[in-house]
């Protein structure tokens, strides 16, 4: 599959695309090109500002074919202990080749 985008990141079953952080440029003028079975890296944002909390137990991501469109989305699993998200603002970094953070 050829994705001319970056991939679309939701959290939870609303069907709401989270945005891409305003200071990155969503894919910029770097591409990243992966090989069959290659790894891309980004992380999400979570705000929480202490009211009106959004929550999800899920996380799902689907890249774009080359007509823009997304694919199906795929579920990510989750690692810990408390396996639910809350937030009020979030937004997804830009994409890499190199884990943002090593959790």
């Amino acid at each position: 599959m050829t994705s001319t985008s970056y991939p679309a990141v939701r959290l939870g079953d609303d069907g709401l695309e989270l945005p891409h952080l305003k200071k990155d440029n969503p894919g910029g003028d770097k591409r990243i090109t992966l090989q069959p079975g290659g790894k891309a890296y980004s992380a999400v944002n979570l705000f929480d500002y202490g009211s009106q909390n959004q929550t999800a137990q899920s996380l799902a991501i689907a890249l774009r074919g080359a007509d823009g469109h997304e694919s199906p989305f795929y579920s990510v699993v989750m690692k810990g202990q408390k396996q639910q998200l809350s937030w009020n603002g979030a937004d997804v970094l830009n994409w890499n080749t190199k884990k943002p953070y090593d959790f």
